[in-house]
């Protein structure tokens, strides 16, 4: 029972720190849309050049995350044959 309850506290721990990165990551962004006091437009005046720069950065960070997730699916697995 000791791996499991240490493999439950690694995945509410793993859980707990991607919240804080995507209340950060929110706050940072609403930040920046505050200042423009117009998302929308803000991204219609865009460049295209800019868009795809945004809009890659985006794919990047739910790929990054995605991955993260399997390795940390990976882990727990281990940890409960363990």
């Amino acid at each position: 029972m000791d791996a499991m309850d240490a493999a439950i506290e690694f995945r509410n721990e793993s859980i707990a720190s991607r919240q804080g990165e995507l209340r950060r990551s929110v706050v940072r962004l609403s930040t920046a849309v505050g200042k423009s006091h117009d998302g929308l437009a803000k991204l219609q005046s865009l460049s295209v050049t800019e868009m795809r720069s945004l809009l890659g950065r985006y794919f990047d960070r739910v790929v990054e995350l995605r991955d993260l997730q399997r390795r940390q699916q990976t882990q727990r697995a281990e940890l409960e044959v363990n």
